[in-house]
């Protein structure tokens, strides 16, 4: 594994400000460690987690022939994870095959650093290196991996596992200083810049960041070197010709695909302002699901003192998916505004019914005032990865106690009690004249559950969500810095995160749906929802079997769980249009129908779902929008069909000579209709 560039620290970086407004208030978010660990090039799934992330963390286990993984990257992490618990690092070696593969890559070799023969220098470059010893020593450790597939999932097998090493290995408290493991974690990379505008040398800002992490010399996780590299790296960019390379590229793009969109904006001097753009699926997607809208703007690209946006919205799988990004010249107001009036002229004039944003006052504004009928929110992930640095030292050993009262209080059910057992919790943890307790309370109508009922959230909104959006930054967190690749490192980025929702899909699709309640609506909203859909609702008719029923008038109901002597909720039924409507806005709030309202549809003998509670957005994806039949289309759905027919093919002889057989006349017809 090579070492982690800082020439490349000119793209993505978090923004670290507090939105509290005080200078001098950096933000750790929590769940923001850098992927350092892996290389540059690898895209690593953080929102598909597995069992071996646990094992690692516990016990550093030796990987072993045999082993599974869902992907080559959780394979790469998993043995990089070892690695650097054993004195070592690792870099890709060899891979077979390509993109025209009906597999793709299907093995790759991964081996110790010191792998291979010394490298030799090319002539010229001796006279101006320092004539240092090459670290390779041809050390045979290494771990092979091999892809399969079966029955349309696709998974990573070791085939070879060698952990015999011709050299000693480093101390643990010695292997950050390889430099595959040295790097500058982006919570620092903000305030290095802040530290050397005010005018810091390099060794005061090591002493300085040393100093605020509490680690001796030489812990931490970069060396003065890579610091000055990083800071040389962020003073060498042509702002001005960037930008028109940029605009340049977006051009290329667009004559290439027609369907590609973009706007900008140029300032007083005719240089790029703001830059927004989208993708032909992207646009077609959110037509479906644009019904609830994130966007994040927690990057910025500091080399060209951009703030970065992405717009993310939730499939009918409930998988994050994108929808656009824009690139602003500054963070106020009015450039959020010229945001998110672009966003919405990318997608035809469609505004979202929500939009979720980090907690920032400039975004809040910027949406009342472009986006009027559309319900903003600040998204609880967000707010919740900040809870580290305001209350962490402040709380000490009482730091967990208040998270989880935080985020019991959080999903309470009425606006009464929430306003009184958040008083309680304030109280408790002696909060009551903490600046960042008070930014919350003041602002408790974007984003406690209970001010938020009948608001569109597209469902629950998990840390899986909130990992795939910090996935897909991740993706071009290691890309060159120039502005003009920034667009095609996006497109790239979009498609790792389509591949990956692709054969999340394929492998909820070999999933069997298991009938839990015998009831005709349960089965039926089986043939009709997505598995991710259909989770949602069979848990809220397995609830609804725990309520009870008391009619009010006329139909107008109190459902009231079982064990309650009062409470409950109101349900009214209105016959002439099928409708009902109960007063804890479930529905409004994920597209699927309530126990509550389940309960009295159940007592009025409905063997299905009415059609108008089984929304569009949550149903099959043969019922949504019709697929794009461009090449990159067809190309992808034909070497998915080729995957599975190579596994399926190679396993006899008379397989083999049967599908080969196949596809030669298969090739022949294709070749007789040229025309079509």
């Amino acid at each position: 594994m090579g070492r982690t560039s800082m020439k490349k620290v000119g793209c993505l970086t978090r923004r670290q400000r507090c939105p509290c407004g005080d200078e001098k208030c950096f933000i750790q978010e929590e769940l923001d460690e850098e992927v350092a660990l892996i290389d540059p090039a690898c895209k690593t799934k953080y929102a598909q987690e597995t069992i071996h992330s646990s094992e690692i963390d516990a016990f550093g286990a030796a990987p072993y022939i045999g082993q599974i993984f869902w992907s080559d990257d959780e394979a790469q992490e998993y043995y990089t994870s070892f690695a650097q618990k054993n004195g070592f690092a690792i870099r890709r070696e060899r891979s077979k095959g390509n993109a025209e593969h009906p597999l793709g890559v299907f093995k790759r070799e991964l081996v110790c650093h010191r792998a291979g023969p010394p490298l030799a220098r090319k002539s010229g470059e001796e006279k101006r290196q320092r004539k240092t010893k090459s670290a390779r020593c041809q050390c045979e450790a290494r771990m092979v991996i091999k892809k399969d597939v079966a029955s349309g999932v696709t998974r990573w097998l070791v085939v070879k596992f060698n952990n015999v090493h011709n050299h000693e290995l480093l101390n643990i408290n010695d292997v950050h200083h390889l430099p595959s493991y040295r790097y500058i974690p982006a919570v620092d990379r903000e305030h290095i810049l802040v530290l050397a505008k005010a005018g810091c040398s390099v060794s005061l800002i090591m002493k300085t960041l040393e100093m605020e992490k509490g680690v001796k010399s030489g812990e931490l996780t970069f060396t003065e070197r890579d610091l000055r590299n990083f800071l040389q790296a962020s003073k060498c960019i042509d702002r001005e010709h960037e930008g028109l390379e940029l605009l340049k590229a977006c051009k290329v793009m667009k004559d290439k695909n027609p369907d590609f969109r973009y706007d900008f904006t140029l300032d007083e001097n005719n240089k790029l302002e703001h830059i927004s753009w989208s993708y032909a699926d992207s646009v077609r997607a959110y037509k479906v699901f644009g019904d609830m809208v994130v966007f994040d703007t927690s990057y910025r690209l500091y080399a060209y003192d951009k703030v970065v946006g992405v717009w993310f919205g939730v499939d009918n799988h409930g998988q994050i998916i994108f929808l656009g990004c824009v690139l602003l010249h500054e963070e106020a107001p009015q450039a959020f505004r010229w945001a998110l009036q672009s966003f919405v002229k990318l997608m035809d004039g469609k505004f979202p019914q929500t939009i979720l944003t980090d907690l920032d006052m400039g975004l809040k504004d910027a949406a009342l005032s472009m986006l009027p009928n559309t319900k903003h929110a600040f998204a609880i992930w967000h707010i919740m990865s900040k809870f580290s640095s305001w209350f962490s030292a402040l709380l000490g050993s009482q730091y967990e106690k208040f998270k989880s009262e935080f985020q019991r209080i959080f999903e309470l059910e009425t606006v009464e009690d929430f306003s009184h057992q958040w008083d309680q919790m304030v109280t408790e943890f002696g909060l009551n004249l903490d600046r960042h307790v008070s930014l919350l309370s003041v602002h408790r109508l974007f984003w406690a559950l209970p001010y938020l009922q009948g608001w569109f959230l597209g469902g629950p909104m998990t840390a899986g969500h909130s990992l795939s959006i910090k996935t897909f930054f991740r993706g071009f967190l290691n890309s060159q810095t120039l502005l003009k690749d920034f667009i095609e490192q996006v497109s790239v980025a979009v498609d790792f995160q389509t591949q990956a929702g692709e054969e999340a899909t394929r492998q909820e699709n070999n999933q069997h749906v298991k009938i839990k309640t015998c009831m005709p609506m349960e089965e039926h909203a089986s043939t009709i929802l997505t598995h991710h859909a259909f989770d949602l609702f069979q848990k809220e008719i397995m609830l609804s079997t725990q309520f009870a029923v008391f009619e009010t008038s006329g139909d107008s109901y109190i459902i009231r769980h079982h064990l309650k002597s009062d409470g409950g909720h109101l349900v009214n039924w209105i016959p002439l249009n099928e409708e009902i409507h109960c007063s804890c806005k479930g529905f409004e709030s994920s597209g699927i129908p309530c126990r509550h309202a389940l309960r009295v549809l159940s007592l009025k003998n409905f063997f299905s779902v009415p059609e108008k509670y089984l929304l569009v957005r949550w149903c099959k994806e043969s019922s949504l929008f019709p697929k794009s039949n461009g090449y990159k289309y067809r190309s992808q759905a034909l070497c998915s069909l080729a995957s599975i027919i190579v596994q399926e093919a190679s396993i006899t002889k008379d397989r083999f000579r049967l599908h080969t057989v196949a596809f030669g006349q298969a090739s022949c017809l294709c070749k007789g209709h040229a025309g079509y």
